[in-house]
């Protein structure tokens, strides 16, 4: 029952067993819950920057290989690119060649027939007489 003026001595004796009950869960249960609950902060936060760390570690990597990749790939095309000028230049050399191994033995083709002609011509200069004789003995039946 709810006396007024109020009994001080049971609510002194509540308020201390207040006291004395919280400062035995603060000892027993709050203080190595909280230590608890900090630790596995401090571990999920050094997980959490060791995996950042990871992570950075990783694009950084990441970042070297593509670089390389590029790199090499230029490189790669540069090469290409030269062996791709040099078989030209080889091409447009052996085509030169081929001209000028054509055109030498065109030339040497046409001075020989056209010495094959001056003296075809020659013999037939030198043989015009007999082969008029016998064109007149064949056409008139007598000589000439």
């Amino acid at each position: 029952m709810l006396k007024i003026p109020p009994d001080y001595l049971p609510l002194s004796i509540q308020i201390a067993l207040f006291v004395a009950l919280w400062l035995v869960l603060k000892v027993l249960w709050f203080d190595p819950t909280l230590r608890i609950i900090q630790a596995r902060r401090a571990r999920s936060e050094g997980a959490l920057e060791e995996a950042r760390a990871i992570q950075a570690e990783a694009d950084r990597l990441r970042a070297e290989h593509a670089a390389a990749l590029d790199t090499a790939r230029n490189e790669a095309q540069r090469e290409m690119q030269e062996i791709v000028r040099d078989a030209e230049a080889e091409q447009k050399r052996l085509i030169a060649a081929a001209r000028e191994d054509a055109q030498r033995t065109l030339t040497e083709v046409r001075t020989r027939m056209a010495e094959e002609v001056a003296a075809a011509r020659q013999a037939l200069r030198s043989s015009a007489g007999e082969i008029a004789q016998m064109v007149a003995h064949k056409i008139l039946g007598r000589s000439a």
